[in-house]
């Protein structure tokens, strides 16, 4: 049976819709790129939380569109305290220093939170640091560091991870008003004042005119 040019066009734009359902679909469920670094994404705005008002809640881990979560967690350096037991890395803080690593319990469910030794030994200086690749958002790190902590660790929307929804599903759930949308370069509405030099434009009136 001959198709018609109409149904060769058809048939084109259906595997055309499937191509691009299918690069969404990777986009969203494609795991943290093993470059740690930000990619920009080319958008006008992001979604971004604001520390202060963020709970830690835990919804940031269930109600992101994308599995696992854009949000991770991360630790400032300049306000870590580098303690030898870190409150969001170990819930026994009476532990000996020297049994930390093998018989603590550790707070983050998958084991994110990753601790380095710089100096001094068992008894020196720590630096701690989220995985990317292993942290679901859960907030149980930032939450202990937050109210027992010297509140270094929080929770970022990570750019090159978010999907830039105009809805974004994390700021309708959060009970906090924690998640705003802030401008990634400076915003023109079009609204100011603008002025054209009329002699660059001609109008044809015709005969009549």
């Amino acid at each position: 049976m001959k198709q018609s040019r109409r149904d060769h066009l058809k048939i084109a734009g259906n595997l055309l819709g499937i191509t691009a359902l299918g690069g969404i679909a990777a986009r969203v469920f494609s795991p943290p790129s093993e470059d740690a670094e930000f990619i920009a994404q080319g958008r006008r705005f992001a979604w971004q939380i604001d520390p202060e008002k963020c709970q830690s809640c835990g919804l940031c881990a269930t109600s992101c569109v994308r599995k696992p979560s854009a949000v991770k967690a991360v630790n400032d350096p300049k306000k870590c305290s580098n303690c030898v037991v870190c409150y969001g890395h170990i819930t026994d803080n009476r532990i000996d220093s020297d049994k930390i690593d093998s018989c603590g319990h550790h707070v983050c469910p998958v084991n994110a939170v990753k601790r380095t030794n710089f100096s001094g030994g068992v008894d020196g200086m720590f630096l701690y640091e989220q995985d990317p690749k292993l942290c679901i958002a859960c907030g149980r790190c930032t939450s202990r560091c937050n109210e027992h902590g010297s509140q270094s660790m929080f929770l970022i929307i990570r750019p090159d991870l978010c999907l830039g929804c105009n809805e974004c599903a994390i700021a309708t759930a959060c009970p906090h008003d924690a998640i705003e949308r802030v401008p990634r370069e400076p915003v023109d509405d079009y609204r100011g004042d603008y002025y054209f030099d009329t002699s660059d434009f001609y109008y044809d009136m015709g005969e009549d005119a």
